[in-house]
């Protein structure tokens, strides 16, 4: 039995050396860069409101007790609460606008590779709605994964809040296990998901497909031939960490020596101003310097563009080439082939 998911590496590895090395486009490299970064490619603070400031009496430094903090706490809320609002609505809009167009990137990437043609606006106009569909899809789903998270903590919640005395070394030993089984579950029940989207999502590209459609005829094909889903599966996580070390070793070499370049034509710069009597307090200095620090980060993102993008790519063509194979109604029209979608 031939297994598609291993057999279609040769080709996916082929098609990548195609629309990434035959011919060499920089340009190109730097659009799928953005694309795969759109697709999703610390700080402290010491605020110290005044009344958290320990108090003097006599000689000794007694800290706020637990109700002193407790009112401040309401204080610094009932004071600040819109501005709280406001900022943590803007975050949240934020994270919703980025995560829409994460899921338009999902179209215009694939579509990018299946062309071998990277149109970024006139491909993101072709697929705002099959996008917004994906995110409102995966929107529910993460909302799905918090309810089924929350019902499953039900059972080591509820004895903590009856009896929270009898809390011992052996109940929290046993809710941490609880907790790790049940993430894996999720974790495994919502990646075969996933997947599953993945896939559907050329499906409907190509065949006038809404996502769920697409969904329900990659699980009935599943449900008739799971077998090489799941060496599939296997495939891709042997193929994504070794394509991981790979380019994390590579990119870690060419990324120092890229830095050290940048770094030494810093120095060089440092001392020629030093030398004309240009310290860090002239103001030339930084009209100098500030410049240079920003190309400086510019050639540095831009190279973390193109570092990315062979794995990347490569690994969507092993998903677009397998679903080619294992579905074979799944009509996909490379640009190296003369398929062409059924009316």
């Amino acid at each position: 039995m031939a297994w598609h998911s291993i057999d279609v590496v040769d080709n996916a590895f082929e098609k990548t050396k195609n629309a990434l090395i035959e011919p060499f486009s920089f340009w190109k490299w730097i659009k799928l860069g953005i694309i795969v970064f759109l697709m999703g490619g610390g700080g402290g603070s010491n605020f110290n409101p005044s009344g958290f400031n320990n108090r003097d009496y006599g000689s000794k430094e007694i800290m706020p007790s637990a109700d002193d903090i407790s009112v401040q706490i309401s204080q610094f809320l009932q004071q600040y609460i819109m501005v709280i609002l406001i900022i943590a609505g803007l975050v949240l809009l934020l994270i919703l606008i980025f995560s829409y167009i994460s899921n338009i990137m999902e179209f215009v990437f694939v579509h990018s590779l299946v062309t071998n043609q990277v149109r970024f606006w006139e491909y993101s106009r072709k697929y705002l709605r099959l996008g917004f569909n994906l995110f409102i899809i995966r929107i529910l789903l993460m909302l799905a994964f918090f309810v089924l998270l929350g019902i499953s903590m039900l059972p080591i919640l509820l004895p903590i809040l009856d009896s929270p005395e009898n809390i011992g070394i052996g109940f929290i030993f046993s809710i941490i296990i609880w907790v790790i089984l049940i993430f894996l579950v999720l974790a495994i029940i919502f990646g075969i998901i996933g997947s599953f989207i993945n896939l559907s999502i050329p499906l409907a590209m190509y065949h006038n497909l809404g996502i769920i459609a697409a969904f329900k005829k990659i699980a009935a094909r599943f449900r008739a031939d799971w077998k090489q889903i799941l060496v599939y599966w296997v495939v891709r996580l042997v193929l994504g960490i070794a394509v991981a070390i790979i380019v994390g070793i590579v990119g870690l070499i060419l990324f120092l020596i890229v830095l050290g370049i940048t770094a030494l034509i810093g120095a060089l710069l440092y001392f020629v101003l030093g030398a004309i009597g240009l310290g860090w307090a002239d103001l030339l200095f930084w009209v100098v310097f500030i410049p240079y620090f920003l190309i400086a980060f510019i050639v540095l993102m831009v190279f973390i563009l193109l570092i990315i993008v062979p794995g990347r790519v490569f690994i969507k063509y092993h998903m677009l080439t397998f679903l080619q194979a294992w579905y074979t109604e799944a009509t996909i029209p490379f640009f190296d082939t003369q398929s062409s979608i059924p009316g």
